[in-house]
Formats: structure tokens, C-alpha cells, sequence
């Protein structure tokens, strides 16, 4: 069964500075050689916001998330499920800017499998925030997904 109790839970808060070296290395890592990537105040990929509570964010709040041991076990494979990005307003994240995210587990839910087996999603979303005008940048979603095979380990229970 899984962790739903973990819906609501809020994942805390994190401030990100977007710097050149990783938003440079990451459109590299892409492919995409596009000189707007080189620049003082170079936009981010589209999919940069994924990597920013991993990349930037100084040694403040880092990669807040999921409990992951819990979710480990006999039979359970935990794969990357999908992400999107919301850019609001027109706004687009650029290197220099400061923002800061906060995140939250916003859907926990599962699906039997043909097999007997069952999927299991877990759902975070952080809104990131430009630190000066308080105005939202990008939502960023991630759905984590276990696979889980018929008699798999059940989730360690979240301790209290």
C-alpha cells in the first residue's frame, strides 16, 4: 500500500542562485550548444528547474524530498515517473536570479498491474519564487513511480 499519508506533507524551503557554470553545463549535457547558454544573464534550459534544489542552492535546504528509504525494498523498483514545468507570467528564470522554492507532496496514489503487481506514484511540486518581487517563476512537478512486483515488500512505515 502506499505511503499515502504522505500527501500534504510539505517538502520545506529552499533558495536557489541561478549561476552561469551550471546553467552553461547543463545546456551542454542537453546538446544543445545555443550561445544564449554562455551569457551573464543567460535564460535556463526549459527543464533546468529540475536540477536546481540538486544544483545552487548553497548548501541551503539542498535536495529535500521524499523519504526514499522508505519506499526501498525486495521487488520495488523506483524509476524517474514524468515531470512538467509551469512558467508563469511570462517569466522566465535567468542566470543571477534568486529564487526560492517550496515544495510539497501534492498526490500519492496506485494502480494495479495486469501481473498482480502494482505501480505506486508519488507526486511533489515546489512553486519557485523570484526572492526580490515575491512573484512565482516556475512550478516544477515530479512524479516518482515504484514498481512493484506481486509480493513485493510493502513501504517501511514513516516513523513518527
Amino acid at each position: 500500500m502506499a505511503l499515502t499519508e504522505l500527501k500534504g506533507r510539505p517538502l520545506g524551503t529552499q533558495r536557489v542562485v541561478v549561476e552561469r557554470g551550471p546553467v552553461r553545463v547543463f545546456a551542454q549535457a542537453l546538446m544543445d550548444d545555443d550561445p544564449v547558454y554562455r551569457g551573464d544573464a543567460a535564460p535556463v534550459p526549459p527543464t533546468f528547474p529540475f536540477v536546481m534544489p540538486y544544483w545552487g542552492s548553497l548548501g541551503e535546504g539542498g535536495a529535500a524530498g521524499l523519504p526514499i528509504e522508505n519506499l526501498r525494498g525486495k521487488g520495488r523498483a523506483i524509476l524517474h515517473g514524468e515531470q512538467e514545468f509551469v512558467y508563469h507570467g511570462g517569466r522566465w528564470p535567468h542566470v543571477g536570479d534568486v529564487l526560492v522554492g517550496d515544495g510539497v507532496i501534492s498526490d500519492v496514489y496506485e494502480k494495479e498491474r495486469s501481473d498482480g503487481g502494482k505501480l505506486e506514484f508519488y507526486v511533489t511540486e515546489t512553486t519557485w519564487k523570484d526572492e526580490r518581487t515575491g512573484e512565482p517563476v516556475v512550478t516544477s512537478k515530479f512524479t516518482l513511480t515504484i514498481v512493484c512486483r506481486p509480493g513485493a515488500d510493502e513501504p517501511k512505515p514513516l516513523s513518527s
